[in-house]
């Protein structure tokens, strides 16, 4: 029988050691983080929760806890655990949670109850993550979060979110937490380097940086076998021509900065632990300094349960050590048509085990419990057919990775995933090919009339008779021409897509919030997250993203807190006929039920006895779509 106990390191930190006999090697190998110490030995695991609930299930019972790590585990338990579970699900404010007395005792501090509950989550759970649904006010909870904690124990602390929406998070901490100081790190890397000098003389600094910048400010954390770029400052056989700046373990302007805090929002932006983006926000969530790290996003995995092990091993590290071992004993995996495999969802076997240990950690929330007075989504599938010319290059495309074009230009795609890439393009529209100003011998594809999606954008503009809609899409060039088409008719509209300065994309948003713009057009990467377009009842989708992520993020911009104003809000995808864009719909809804495995919203709805009737009309006219 295995026997586990709790001690402390050479560092003086604590360390879980497992004894256990010759034939128990293979079964302790199963366990995430488990090391051998040929010197002692014995085996090593990191000090936590997830490992003392996997050496239970891998030994089905039969292991012994020490007297130490007893203890440990009973502190766990009623300090952490249980504490957080009480408030997982609760949507209502309990009369005796501290963050409610809290917010009792602030004149103008208003929370919807299941946003101070979440607050009180927050605390309760340490390092966690918010996955309440899109428009719940996650920045306001986190930001409640962090102002109960207080100036001394909380900061500084450190915002990680995209581009498009510091700003914001800028506005939220002055209203929501007005005894901090943001610090926007934006402008020129020499202007970056004196804004992080600043920091370190501010001691309730709450610092906010793009996650697209964050690798050129910090170190960057290791990954598998991946070989970090290393100076010769640190490593004698490190890379003689490369400067300390470009170093990947050089700590740069972030690392210096002593964090207790830090939260990183959109959090499925660091889900591919090859990201240096990625490995460069675990380098700063796992500073010396950190002692809690809060990661929010209401899409937590982008195609499969694997995506949630890097934003975990982010925020707890401790308890989603190796992502190998955590893929082997949690996901589901299925052959491929390739001969590869395929991660298909959780292992039935151990998803009470999975969910043990993620419980504590994580809160999700669904709009339609705890926003009860936002309007229903409609949906409305609007089918076109494709033109002549259209269909023959598509058919042609799909067939052989070839077609001729009008003006006699040949449009090849050089493998299947390239041609994946030219259905798409050609289902919106017909296109050209045309010098590539940035190669001196390349090429590049760009989309022209006619398109019959803009046809029918054309004739759902009419209907809306001068309401405001927002129009969206994958492709920019889409947009583009779709904006094109509003220029000549003169209706005012705004525009959001990359390139694009913070100020252009705050007025274009400003406009249609507040002023006269009647259409917003934006890309699904650009415009797709964070921002707020409830002035619209209407959102139409010209294209769908291969990214769930995305296009949960993308619908959610017009219903959101703020769309009350609306009976309904209706979600308007426009999908050639006979195309992959019919495939892409079912692909979607796929990966719509894998993020459901993980957030259960569905299961939280039904257990507070409210109604799924929504979701399974949603799921029907998807099904109808496809069929036709």
């Amino acid at each position: 029988m295995a026997y586990a106990e709790l001690f402390k390191d050479e560092k003086g930190e604590d360390i879980i050691l497992v004894e256990t006999t010759w034939n128990e090697k293979e079964l302790i190998k199963l366990v995430p983080g488990a090391k051998w110490n040929a010197t002692e030995r014995i085996w090593s695991l990191p000090p936590g929760w997830a490992q003392c609930v996997i050496l239970r299930g891998v030994f089905k019972g039969q292991v012994t806890f020490g007297e130490r790590l007893t203890a440990w585990g009973w502190n766990e338990v009623n300090n952490r655990i249980k504490p957080a579970t009480s408030l997982r699900l609760l949507t209502e404010r309990p009369e005796s949670a501290e963050m409610a007395t809290f917010l009792r005792s602030h004149s103008g501090y208003d929370l919807y109850d299941f946003q101070a509950v979440g607050a009180e989550f927050i605390l309760s759970a340490g390092s966690c993550l918010l996955a309440d649904e899109m428009g719940t006010g996650k920045t306001i909870q986190a930001l409640s979060a962090l102002r109960a904690i207080g100036e001394k124990d909380g900061l500084p602390a450190l915002v990680i979110c995209p581009n498009s929406v510091k700003t914001h998070w800028v506005n939220e901490a002055r209203e929501w937490f007005p005894e901090c100081e943001p610090i926007m790190i934006d402008g020129s890397a020499a202007v970056k380097t004196k804004q992080l000098e600043h920091v370190l003389a501010v001691p309730n600094a709450l610092v906010i940086i793009n996650i697209e910048a964050l690798r050129l400010h910090s170190r960057v954390a290791g990954f598998g076998s991946i070989r970090l770029a290393r100076c010769q400052e640190c490593d004698r056989y490190g890379d003689p021509y490369l400067k300390p700046a470009r170093c990947e373990t050089h700590a740069k302007g972030l690392n210096h900065i002593p964090f207790k805090t830090v939260i990183v929002d959109e959090a499925h932006r660091i889900k591919d632990p090859h990201s240096k983006q990625t490995r460069a926000a675990w380098a700063l969530m796992h500073g010396p300094t950190v002692e809690r790290n809060w990661a929010l996003t209401g899409t937590p995995i982008a195609n499969d349960p694997s995506d949630l092990w890097s934003i975990m091993h982010g925020v707890i590290k401790s308890e989603y050590p190796t992502k190998s071992k955590y893929v082997d004993r949690f996901c589901l995996m299925a052959w491929n048509a390739y001969g590869g495999l395929d991660i298909t969802g959780l292992n039935p076997e151990h998803k009470d085990e999975f969910y043990k240990i993620l419980d504590p950690r994580l809160r999700a929330m669904p709009k339609a419990l705890v926003l009860s007075q936002l309007p229903p989504k409609v949906r409305e599938y609007r089918h076109v057919m494709m033109t002549p010319k259209q269909a023959k290059a598509y058919k042609d495309m799909e067939q052989a990775l070839i077609t001729r074009l009008d003006d006699g230009e040949i449009l090849v795609a050089q493998n299947n995933l390239a041609a994946q890439t030219r259905l798409l393009q050609l289902s919106s529209s017909y296109c050209t090919i045309t010098p590539d100003p940035t190669q001196s011998l390349g090429s590049k594809v760009m989309l022209c009339e006619p398109s019959p999606k803009l046809d029918a954008l054309d004739e759902i503009i009419e209907e809306m008779a001068g309401k405001k809609l927002t129009v969206c899409a994958q492709s920019r060039q889409l947009i583009l021409m779709a904006a094109k088409r509003a220029e000549k008719k003169k209706i005012p509209h705004g525009l959001i897509i990359g390139g694009m300065s913070q100020w252009e994309r705050d007025l274009a948003l400003r406009d249609f919030q507040t002023g006269d713009s009647q259409i917003l057009f934006f890309t699904v990467q650009a415009g797709g997250t964070g921002l707020t377009m409830t002035a619209a009842d209407t959102q139409v989708f010209l294209q769908r993203s291969w990214s769930m992520v995305d296009n949960k993020q993308a619908e959610d911009r017009v219903h959101r807190i703020g769309s009350e104003r609306h009976e309904s809000v209706t979600i308007i995808d426009i999908i050639t006929r006979g195309t992959v864009e019919e495939r892409q719909l079912l692909r979607l809804y796929d990966k719509m039920k894998r993020l459901d495995e993980i957030t259960r919203l569905k299961a939280t709805l039904v257990s507070a006895g409210k109604p799924t009737a929504h979701l399974d009309e949603e799921e029907a006219l998807i099904l109808s779509s496809y069929l036709g």
